[in-house]
């Protein structure tokens, strides 16, 4: 069995679980993949997603008991680093952190022939293993609350509404490289063909959100709440506009931010990543469509 422990914010825990999922059905190895809430993500994945039923004892997601919560925390000084310790008691050697993750999928590393191996223990923020949007949304299925929500955010949706996730605040690649200006750009392009066009906008920035109603008027459909990731309040509301991206004609997305892309992925749709070269480019393992 390897234990997979998610760590980052939505789009980079969704990816990692999609991973994890894929390599079980194609590989065998069975994984345990364990949802804690950390920094930047102050939820619980039972406050987000229906419970995951497996056929088999093959594959389990699911957020951590209070035991799994102790030994797979992130080590820290507040916690004295004594999970290292725990982590390595109970794994040994066969333990991957993020970074080195990250740098193993860099070399192409063979994970699923690691895993096989032997019990491990994998904590990551990005997939290390090639899957497809029909295995992230067998996985992820949005509570009745949330896709209350949803519901709610994309009521007002037109015959053609484009989704746009702007990403601010603490992601500087993104404000760097994708400024709004390449968004504004797409909108009046956009708008050339079709003048009916709505806009879901889906952002961290109140000033943004300011910026594009004082433009482009009521065409522009967004959350009406604050955007915070301190709370599972605002990571439900986060999700809902992940979803409601979803279900748009085509995304406009940042520089490096994996939320507007797992969006696409959900929808089975186009994305274009916004960057001040020309378009960016994917960083997930997905399977390309045939």
């Amino acid at each position: 069995m390897v234990t997979i422990i998610l760590e980052g914010g939505l789009g980079n825990r969704m990816r990692a679980a999609a991973s994890a999922y894929a390599m079980m059905r194609q590989t065998g190895v069975r994984c345990r993949v364990l949802w804690l809430p950390q920094w930047g993500m102050h939820c619980r994945f039972d406050s987000l997603f229906l419970p995951y039923a497996s056929e088999d004892e093959a594959f389990e997601l699911r957020d951590a008991d209070t035991m799994e919560g102790i030994l797979y925390d992130r080590p820290t000084l507040r916690n004295l680093h004594l999970p290292r310790l725990l982590q390595w008691v109970r794994h040994g050697g066969r333990r991957l952190s993020s970074p080195r993750v990250l740098e193993l999928s860099r070399l192409d590393f063979d994970f699923a022939t690691w895993c096989q191996q032997g019990d491990a223990l994998i904590c990551s923020y990005r997939d290390f293993y090639e899957w497809s949007p029909e295995d992230l949304r067998r996985l992820f299925r949005p509570t009745p609350q949330v896709t209350q929500l949803i519901n709610a955010r994309t009521a007002d949706f037109g015959a053609y509404t484009i989704g746009m996730h702007i990403r601010r605040t603490d992601h500087e690649l993104s404000i760097q490289e994708s400024p709004i200006e390449l968004f504004m750009a797409a909108i009046d392009s956009e708008l050339v063909q079709h003048p009916d066009m709505k806009l879901f906008l889906a952002t961290d920035d109140e000033a943004t959100k300011e910026t594009m109603r004082y433009r482009y008027g009521l065409r522009v459909i967004t959350s009406p709440n604050k955007a915070t990731r301190d709370n599972t309040e605002g990571i439900q509301d986060a999700l809902a506009e992940m979803f409601a991206l979803s279900r748009t004609a085509k995304i406009y997305g940042s520089a490096n931010s994996t939320f507007s892309q797992i969006a696409a992925c959900l929808g089975d749709i186009s994305i274009d990543i916004l960057t001040r070269h020309g378009l960016g480019v994917s960083n997930l393992k997905v399977k390309k469509r045939v």
